[in-house]
């Protein structure tokens, strides 16, 4: 069973395969406008609406962070051009350190659970982020 979504603007297809031999269903992300499949490995649920639903969520956290990441990477290249940005994600929160000739003298971080809101605001964010950078930007040295 194949289903196409749109999360964030982004064509996915949802493939439901199973059940396999544990009785479990398995959803394959695919992300149409890339040709590439979103999650290395699939979504696992009990039922075929279990896992279609779980990876839904998947991927729109997974999608939530690559934008969230997309505007920590503007204002980057904005503020400190030619610095990398190293994005980690722990249970509190994404954060974004810089590398190269730029580094963050406090690194930001943004609470998890309001970038995997659905009613969670790029704008406020990317205002956010470039408060954070302005503060707290340093040349490395």
């Amino acid at each position: 069973m194949a289903d196409d979504v749109e999360v964030f603007g982004r064509r996915l297809r949802l493939r439901i395969e199973g059940p396999d031999a544990d009785r479990r269903y398995s959803a394959y992300i695919d992300d149409l406008q890339r040709g590439r499949a979103l999650t290395r490995t699939p979504v696992r649920g009990r039922s075929a609406a279990d896992a279609r639903d779980r990876a839904l969520e998947v991927a729109h956290n997974l999608l939530g962070i690559e934008r969230l990441q997309e505007r920590i990477v503007a204002v980057t290249r904005a503020l400190a051009p030619g610095a990398e940005v190293e994005l980690t994600e722990d249970a509190r929160g994404v954060g974004a350190e810089l590398s190269g000739a730029w580094a963050l003298a406090v690194p930001l971080v943004i609470d998890r659970e309001a970038v995997y809101d659905p009613a969670f605001d790029l704008s406020a964010a990317e205002e956010l982020i470039r408060a954070h950078f302005t503060t707290y930007l340093r040349q490395a040295g």
